[in-house]
């Protein structure tokens, strides 16, 4: 079974990421910040105004005391980028305790186009005139993978040898537990135009779904992109 990415949006609808837990809001921001000077909580609008004031200086120790839990199924060349940020608490499926469901990303066509020329890592925006062939001969090598993936499970190979022949587009399950700011320093790469599709989406769905939790805080947020 192949599952596509098609805008963050879907990735939310499809349950593909899920807030399963958090704590702290806008709240606690303002408490920790306001605890520094022993000044007294306030109730005259200036909440706000105090963490846009921190986002834009720099003062980031207050967004620290909120933690978001994340659910997320996504392809494996997804998680290796997401676990480049080191500051995440990270559970992952293990494809040694038990058998990998059969399910692979193939992008939709009008996200295969061409390799960007100028930039090593990118690609561009145009259209790559054999999209319809180089989807099919992906979805074609992912079937084939899973096939050889099974068979080696017939003949009682250990799991964690026959996994060896899934593509880096098979789909993988983690927990990922993050604190505020570090969570902004992963939206800040990974909501930039220059990051990869698949991965960006993602991004765009977590920002949606802390968003009623500290809406102060995305907004400040957003204003610094």
């Amino acid at each position: 079974m192949s599952e596509p990415i098609l805008n963050w949006r879907a990735v939310l609808d499809h349950g593909m990421v899920r807030l399963v837990d958090h704590m702290g809001d806008d709240q606690m921001i303002v408490r920790a910040a306001r605890v520094s000077y022993n000044a007294a909580p306030r109730n005259d609008g200036s909440d706000e105004k105090l963490i846009a004031y921190l986002m834009e200086n720099k003062h980031t120790s207050p967004f620290e005391h909120v933690i978001f839990c994340f659910e997320a199924k996504a392809p494996i060349f997804n998680f290796r980028q997401w676990h480049r940020h080191r500051t995440w608490k990270y559970n992952e499926q293990s494809g040694r305790y038990s058998e990998l469901e059969e399910c692979f990303y193939v992008p939709a066509l009008d996200q295969i186009t061409t390799q960007s020329t100028h930039n090593k890592q990118m690609r561009t925006d145009e259209v790559n005139e054999n999209a319809a062939e180089i989807q099919d001969e992906i979805r074609c090598a992912c079937l084939e993978s899973f096939r050889s993936y099974r068979k080696l499970l017939s003949l009682g190979c250990p799991r964690e040898l026959a996994r060896g022949v899934l593509p880096l587009n098979t789909y993988s399950k983690h927990f990922a537990t993050v604190d505020l700011h570090n969570l902004f320093g992963f939206l800040r790469l990974r909501l930039h135009e220059h990051a990869q599709f698949e991965i960006r989406v993602y991004a765009e769905a977590m920002l949606d779904l802390i968003r009623p939790y500290v809406p102060a805080a995305v907004a400040a947020f957003e204003r610094t992109l």
